[in-house]
């Protein structure tokens, strides 16, 4: 099991908020919550799937009897309620659906790729690979990268989904909804009285990952910012608890070095594209020695950053002519 703790919070109304760490990918725990209000009990986010995931969370689970004295089965779920459809946050829906038939419930926006799963697959690499060619990625890098991406995903099968929501809404007359795009297209952030779920929106960190809006809509860096202005007005949020890491008292302070650090990386594109720079060669300054599967997400990250800048008239292709007459040569994007 993961070497964080099970940690146990308070909502109005008395309203019992668990905190599961999960060990979802070698280096990296994700938190899944189980929420619980009177004899009602949902279970937001599932974890990976892949690896020990499965085993720790049926683990912390059965701890909640043992450790926490907790009266709750699997069979006493309401709800299971995703935050966002990436791999490290659904995966586990597979190996649930043996526990438990709760209905499940997801953002619009994302409900294909649970529903849809490998048809999401076989596009979101196409669209994937366009990038990296588009980033100047060499050919043999690109295959790497790829084979990369879909080691975990392929793994998936797709799943019923029964309900899906918008913003505004409110699930099971307990959770507020507020979308919350730019790190994935339908994830959300679920309030509970003064307590917000903030899934991968605002984490106890700065680096957040966003790939363009090219690769998948209602991501990239626009719908990022927007989103986190949206959760900044929140009144009276008295605790954040993310999809990783440690709970958070002050959302506000998270969220303004959240943005201040988005715009030290826009300001450090900017000073790079002095010189004409392909994507690829952005991802090599902006961070030096990275490689593998984190190579893969920085390249995204720095797409990103370059297409924000684009879209608002702050970048133009150097080598327009090359990239007109082949379609195989990469834009270098300069300030000139």
């Amino acid at each position: 099991m993961s070497p964080e703790t099970i940690t146990r919070h308070e909502a109005p109304g008395g309203v019992r908020i668990y905190r599961l760490p999960i060990r979802v990918f070698p280096n990296l725990t994700a938190n899944v919550y189980v929420v619980i209000a009177g004899d009602y009990a949902a279970l937001v986010d599932t974890g990976s799937g892949l690896g020990d995931s499965d085993a720790d969370l049926r683990t912390a689970f059965a701890a909640l009897r043992s450790d926490w004295n907790e009266r709750l089965t699997w069979t006493d779920l309401r709800r299971v309620i995703i935050t966002h459809a990436h791999i490290d946050h659904y995966g586990g829906l597979t190996a649930l659906r043996s526990l438990t038939d709760a209905p499940i419930a997801v953002h619009e926006l994302d409900r294909r790729v649970l529903t849809h799963h490998e048809e999401r697959f076989v596009l979101a690499r196409r669209a994937l690979a366009a990038f990296l060619r588009r980033a100047g990625v060499s050919s043999a890098k690109q295959t790497i990268l790829l084979h990369l991406y879909g080691w975990s995903k392929n793994l998936f099968r797709s799943v019923d989904v029964a309900t899906t929501f918008r913003e505004g809404d409110v699930i099971d007359d307990l959770f507020r909804v507020y979308h919350a795009p730019g790190h994935c297209p339908g994830q959300v952030c679920l309030q509970i009285g003064d307590v917000l779920l903030s899934a991968d929106h605002v984490l106890p960190q700065t680096s957040i990952f966003l790939p363009p809006e090219s690769i998948t809509l209602s991501t990239g860096l626009d719908h990022y910012l927007r989103a986190l202005r949206l959760i900044d007005a929140l009144p009276d949020i008295r605790l954040a608890l993310g999809g990783h890491g440690a709970p958070m008292d002050h959302i506000h302070d998270w969220i303004v070095r959240i943005i201040d650090a988005q715009e030290q990386r826009l300001e450090q594109v900017r000073a790079l594209c002095r010189e004409p720079r392909t994507i690829a060669e952005l991802t090599a300054a902006l961070y030096p020695g990275v490689n593998g599967y984190e190579e893969l997400l920085a390249l995204q990250k720095a797409g990103a950053y370059v297409e924000y800048l684009d879209m608002r008239g702050e970048l133009t292709i150097a080598n327009l002519a090359d990239v007109d007459l082949d379609e195989g040569v990469a834009p270098r994007y300069w300030r000139g």
